[in-house]
């Protein structure tokens, strides 16, 4: 079986996505790795929102990358693929077998890496408008960036 999963985020900064992979334990950023680790095979049984098949990637194209995530202790990885509605790049990975370890740990929508990723973009932008950049933690355990006009 095959559940080949699109991750809802479009992303334009590869430079802010290796740094977020690299402050995500347990994810290895692995540079022009042109294919990603997966069931291997379409079997034609995902679908629905969150399918990557229905989100316009082919399954022909299935495990083809120009970059993929590595997750320690799991067989399948992240691939980062050419957004195929648009400009940018996407995240793709295969959500069953060893695949289901990757939604347990980083949530079935990568939650973790896209805040991460959101996270690095927001320093490099508050960063380049002159801005000095902090980050913390809040009461509610939640991150956040702070901007400090120099």
């Amino acid at each position: 079986m095959s559940h080949v999963s699109n991750v809802e985020l479009t992303v334009n900064d590869l430079d802010a996505l290796r740094d977020a992979v690299a402050r995500t334990d347990g994810l290895t950023w692995c540079e022009e790795q042109k294919t990603y680790k997966w069931y291997g095979k379409w079997m034609d049984d995902f679908h629905g929102s969150a399918a990557a098949v229905d989100n316009g990637f082919k399954p022909s194209d299935f495990g083809k990358s120009e970059h993929a995530i590595k997750v320690d202790g799991v067989e399948y990885e992240i691939g980062v693929v050419k957004n195929p509605t648009g400009d940018g790049y996407r995240l793709i990975y295969d959500n069953y077998d060893s695949g289901t370890r990757i939604a347990e740990r980083y949530g079935a929508g990568l939650e973790t890496v896209k805040n991460s990723y959101a996270e690095r973009v927001a320093v490099k932008q508050l960063q380049r408008k002159g801005y000095r950049v902090s980050t913390r933690v809040n009461a509610q355990g939640q991150r956040q960036v702070i901007g400090v006009k120099s």
